[in-house]
């Protein structure tokens, strides 16, 4: 292996772990019940199917659009 092919793979190994730290962080914490985006009560539904939720169905909609839309597009 030459310097290159070493540093690609410490590169990879270094956002692999910062990768886990940052999933690793968001579902560590139980929700609150409190969109962090529109301040309203999230749905007993989805803090049922998932604890960890940090938004409501709308704000969750609209930010999995705006990423959706942010891939096909790129970044504005």
């Amino acid at each position: 292996m030459d310097e290159i092919d070493l540093a690609a793979e410490r590169t990879d190994m270094l956002n692999a772990a910062a990768i886990q730290a940052v999933l690793g962080k968001n579902e560590t914490v139980l929700s609150t019940g409190i969109c962090r985006a529109c301040n309203e009560t999230i749905e007993p539904e989805r803090l049922q199917a998932n604890p960890y939720a940090k938004h409501c169905r709308d704000c969750a909609d609209e930010a999995e659009a705006r990423a959706k839309m942010a891939r096909r597009c790129g970044p504005r």
